[in-house]
């Protein structure tokens, strides 16, 4: 397969994908709580949904779910797939933070900013973790109500991963290959990419800069060093 290719519609599978089609958010981020409670449902039901998170499309599914089947849709690393929570007390599930950070994060989130952690099940390991800036996927993991996988979907062409946003793109690669599509008009144009960071040793190492100023995100971590040096 070359690589233009990777952006071709893939095959069907024989299932049938709803569509929804949203215009834009409401004024706190939200949308109707019928549509949360149906997106929510399927993702619990173990399927898998294709949606905006903070303004860039990917597919969400349960934790729980085989990362293999992740990755053969979005052809992503799996140290690259990001566990969303939609409160603190959830990292508690799946990383190891120190009280330090657990402050640190306190001060960044909810945001778009990823922070890669200690894995909380296989030492050794660092997994990326992130507490999304919108109230509509907040509300519909807060339903489900345990941590969440999301790997955002490109298109990989010319040794370049364009992310894809256009809704006519995202239906012709994805229609019957996923059981839910939802689409946000606002957001079917480029942004981007969130700021990626990395605590999990002790220092901060910034990974990728996005949306989140660096100066901003440096600020905030030393003053938490700071104060424990006093």
């Amino acid at each position: 397969m070359n690589q233009s290719d990777r952006c071709r519609a893939f095959p069907m599978f024989g299932s049938d994908t709803k569509n929804i089609s949203i215009k834009k958010l409401k004024k706190d981020g939200s949308i109707d709580w019928n549509l949360v409670e149906e997106i929510a449902d399927h993702i619990k039901s173990g399927k898998m949904v294709l949606i905006p998170l903070d303004s860039i499309y990917g597919i969400i599914c349960l934790a729980t779910t085989p990362t293999d089947e992740l990755i053969s849709l979005t052809d992503e690393m799996e140290s690259n797939i990001v566990r969303i929570i939609s409160s603190f007390k959830m990292i508690d599930d799946i990383a190891v933070i120190s009280k330090l950070e657990f402050d640190f994060l306190h001060r960044i989130w909810p945001g778009e900013l990823i922070v890669y952690l200690k894995d909380m099940d296989f030492p050794g390991r660092v997994i990326p973790v992130r507490i999304p800036k919108s109230k509509y996927i907040q509300d519909i993991i807060t339903i489900v109500d345990m941590p969440l996988l999301f790997s955002p979907i490109y298109c990989r062409e010319k040794n370049k991963n364009r992310l894809i946003y256009k809704k006519k793109e995202i239906n012709d690669l994805f229609m019957g290959k996923v059981d839910l599509i939802v689409t946000i008009d606002e957001f079917c144009k480029s942004h981007t990419l969130p700021t990626i960071i990395d605590i999990s040793e002790g220092t901060l190492s910034i990974i990728n800069k996005g949306r989140v100023s660096t100066d901003e995100i440096k600020s905030l971590y030393f003053l938490g060093k700071d104060d424990s040096a006093e």
